[in-house]
């Protein structure tokens, strides 16, 4: 009998210092949370077109008559345009140099009161507008030599869009 009563006692000094060890503990708990914002779509419009060209006359074309592109997004959020420009068109094995780019953007679809900017590797300071548009407009100039040869020359344009 006392081995009984020996263990009930055992057992019960065990259960009350379990409840004082359990109730010298403290936790808290926080959240985590994400907002997963509308993903960047960019979207090829008109192409940048020189159209005739002739051996040694420089010919530009200004951002509001050249190539297009329209960006959806997270409306009212700041981007930056990474832009990836040819040095040369290409005919065959014969190369056309084009430089001296230049470029707008708006939220709305006119070249009205948009922004001027050099496309470049990176370029900020352009905004989604209220409802996630941005449209932007690129010109450029070709050089041909004197003795440029005839043919159709083309070159890719790249434009990347990141928040």
């Amino acid at each position: 009998m006392k081995t009984a009563v020996k263990l009930s006692l055992l057992a019960l000094g065990l259960v009350v210092l379990s409840t004082v060890s359990a109730q010298a503990q403290n936790n808290a708990s926080i959240n985590a949370t994400a907002s997963v914002q509308s993903p960047i779509v960019v979207s090829a419009g008109a192409d940048l077109a020189f159209g005739n060209v002739f051996p040694g006359v420089v010919k530009t074309v200004a951002p509001a008559s050249g190539g297009t592109f329209s960006v959806t997004g997270q409306a009212t959020t700041p981007v930056t345009m990474q832009w990836t420009l040819p040095i040369n068109l290409v005919s065959g094995g014969n190369t056309l140099p084009i430089g001296s780019w230049a470029g707008l953007h708006n939220t709305t679809n006119v070249t009205a009161g948009a922004s001027a900017f050099v496309p470049a590797a990176s370029v900020a300071g352009a905004t989604l507008s209220g409802t996630g548009l941005l449209f932007i407009w690129v010109g450029a100039q070709v050089t041909p030599s004197v003795s440029q040869a005839a043919g159709s020359y083309t070159g890719t344009i790249t434009l990347t869009v990141i928040y």
